[in-house]
């Protein structure tokens, strides 16, 4: 049983996770954007990004490189705590913090990629947390059939 919740409003391609203060929006055609409030480093406060003084910034741009492949741009960043951009090597240090959460995201989407090509359906059975992506999934399938409108509706909403 899971006490966490990914909520979505009716329509649209963003939500927010609940109890924890993480907002995630996904903006056509290739960005994800989130922000997460935090209190001290490691630390998450509050139930809603508003609520929260500080926030941790992450955008993810995903292009297309070549069949089967996308080259992933990533940029992370405060609000908060301006000075520490000016500290010796504290770019090494948000390197180095960035690619252990990205290879942390890398192995789940190798074994998601691993299998689709093998043939299994990996939306069969979402959960509240693959909201964002199944509508990216019909929005993506909408924008190659030609489709203007966001193509959502009250039973995707199933898997809450």
């Amino acid at each position: 049983l899971s006490f966490v919740k990914f909520l979505t409003p009716t329509s649209g391609l963003q939500g927010y996770w609940d109890p924890y203060p993480i907002d995630m929006e996904f903006r056509p055609p290739c960005m994800v954007l989130s922000t997460i409030g935090i209190s001290k480093p490691g630390k998450l406060e509050g139930k809603s990004t508003q609520q929260c003084a500080t926030h941790l910034h992450q955008l993810h741009v995903c292009l297309p490189s070549s069949t089967n492949k996308t080259r992933l741009l990533y940029r992370m960043s405060l609000d908060f705590a301006p000075w520490m951009k000016h500290m010796p090597f504290m770019h090494l240090l948000w390197s180095h913090f960035a690619e252990k959460v990205l290879n942390e995201d890398l192995r789940l989407v190798l074994g998601q990629q691993d299998r689709m090509n093998n043939g299994a359906n990996v939306w069969n059975w979402p959960v509240s947390y693959d909201k964002l992506g199944i509508r990216y999934r019909l929005w993506r399938d909408a924008v190659e059939r030609g489709v203007d409108r966001l193509p959502f509706s009250n039973e995707i909403e199933s898997g809450s």
